[in-house]
């Protein structure tokens, strides 16, 4: 049960790292973007960063989807192009049932000056939904390939036979999704429930409620609970209510917009601010965090890692969106998420309690042209520079310490000690030119044949095959195969290391086996 378990969570990791290693590649545009739209850029070149910044917006929007196809295209071990065809349906199924039961129901919420902001629903490829972020996507996916690995290979007689293989796991499915859709309607409102009964103890509870709110703020953002935190604190009453210039304001973030528009007469920020500061983590916090991932990077992987890790650091931290970053140690380690998360709430809580009264709800751009019109003595804007300092050393350290004590699977990190020399020294080429049909005998007749193989799959290096019955496995057979470079026996999990050609050595592995995955 206990390797089940390990395996099950192992194959969970590797189909949510297919779509962060895309993340990365928004974030390198979405970096170049922010970039182009800097002011002494031409207009010409500010407009066509404002084109990209939209593109990369229309994926960082719709994660819950991407997450939903690629997880459970990884996930399903045969005809893998139909399970993501069957996943996206489902997703779009979910929408459509979870907006038409909320309207049936007159649980559909009305948009205020923030739109849906902090209602605990959201538009979501035109639906009106409850809003699950990419857990949507997660849980969506992780049922499609379920269902999908389980029926997909049911065949009826011939008169019914356009019903069998896949329709019939997608028949399943629509039902199935139904439930799930009705029942999210009344799920997600009682966990949204529990987030917004914190306000009133948030409020009362000094530098308790501080920390408690900074944490919550962060360690949400993969459910998207953590706008029924942020929103109302900064755009309502409940985070505090001013007079300024005559006029009142409501909330921590319009609050501060009308100091700025009378800022020559004021001389100290409303204490609302404090919910406003969660930008810190985005500055200093992303780039200790990318740079201890950069530093735990294998040798041999670091320039790889660099070219995922940087774009993302750069985008966090100047513009203030986190997602690419986030996603690339977030589920290779909920641990990590978790001390990412207290130490937030640390840094915001210290800010609050030495003095300082900076706004800091995006990235370093907004950070410093909001806060340049006031004095340094109102901001105490050189106490947030201390902090993150001492803070960023902090981060990186026990983020290290935590990496290669824990041997957590970041970036860089998700192969064992022996495929190092592989990586070094083998290339995909080598890997095809190589490989010989009595490789694949080999692998046939080691993992005990045809009707004994469950499952094939590949990593970075390894050929990874889960077998029926783990006796009929012949490891001497096995380490005949001219390119393998080790084989590891894990129960009915089998792998061999193969190298950087383990994509093609497996294709042609699956076609001697008649298996397609499509």
């Amino acid at each position: 049960m206990k390797n089940k378990f390990s395996q099950t969570m192992q194959d969970f990791s590797r189909a949510v790292i297919t779509p962060v290693k895309f993340m990365a590649v928004m974030g390198l545009f979405l970096a170049i973007s922010v970039i182009l739209q800097l002011e002494f850029m031409p207009s010409f070149l500010q407009t066509f960063g404002g084109l990209i910044k939209t593109m990369m917006d229309s994926m960082l929007n719709n994660l819950a989807l991407i997450f939903c196809i690629g997880i459970s295209a990884s996930l399903a071990k045969k005809k893998k192009v139909e399970a993501a065809l069957i996943s996206l349906m489902a997703f779009l199924f979910f929408l459509a049932a979870n907006n038409a039961w909320l309207t049936l129901t007159n649980q559909i919420a009305d948009s205020g000056e923030m739109g849906l902001f902090g209602t605990g629903q959201a538009i979501v490829l035109g639906f009106q939904v409850v809003d699950m972020n990419v857990f949507l996507g997660m849980l969506v996916g992780c049922i499609v390939a379920f269902i999908h690995n389980r029926f997909s290979e049911k065949e009826f007689v011939d008169f019914l036979s356009i019903y069998g293989g896949s329709r019939f796991s997608f028949m399943i499915l629509i039902p199935v999704i139904l439930v799930i859709a009705i029942a999210m309607s009344y799920i997600w409102p009682v966990v949204n429930g529990w987030i917004s009964s914190l306000s009133g103890f948030i409020l009362t509870t000094g530098l308790l409620g501080v920390f408690i709110y900074s944490f919550g703020n962060r360690f949400l953002i993969p459910t998207g609970l953590h706008h029924l935190l942020w929103m109302p604190f900064c755009f309502t009453a409940l985070g505090g209510t001013a007079t300024i210039g005559g006029q009142v304001y409501n909330g921590a973030a319009n609050i501060f917009y009308a100091e700025m528009a009378n800022a020559g007469s004021i001389t100290s920020l409303d204490p609302s601010l404090r919910f406003a500061t969660f930008g810190f983590v985005k500055i200093f916090g992303s780039i200790a965090v990318s740079l201890a991932l950069i530093h735990c990077a294998k040798a041999q992987r670091k320039e790889e890692v660099k070219g995922m890790i940087l774009p993302s650091m750069f985008v966090a931290s100047v513009a203030g969106i986190t997602e690419p970053l986030d996603f690339s140690f977030l589920f290779a380690s909920p641990l990590l998420w978790l001390v990412h998360s207290l130490l937030t709430a640390i840094s915001e809580t210290i800010l609050w309690a030495v003095g300082a009264r900076t706004y800091m709800l995006y990235g370093l751009i907004d950070t410093v042209v909001s806060n340049s019109v006031f004095s340094p003595s109102v901001t105490k804007f050189y106490l947030v520079i201390i902090v993150g300092i001492l803070m960023s050393i902090i981060w990186y350290f026990v983020f290290v310490f935590l990496i290669k004590k824990l041997n957590i699977k970041t970036p860089g990190r998700e192969d064992e000690i022996a495929e190092d020399l592989v990586l070094e020294n083998s290339s995909p080429n080598q890997i095809i030119a190589d490989s010989g049909e009595r490789d694949y005998d080999l692998v046939i007749e080691g993992l005990g044949g045809k009707e004994n193989i469950e499952n094939i799959s590949n990593c970075f290096t390894r050929l990874r095959v889960t077998v029926k019955n783990e006796d009929l496995v012949n490891p001497a057979q096995l380490e005949k195969i001219s390119l393998q470079k080790g084989v590891v026996l894990k129960g009915t999990n089998v792998q061999v290391i193969i190298g950087m050609g383990v994509q093609a050595f497996k294709d042609s592995v699956c076609e001697k086996l008649g298996i397609s995955e499509a």
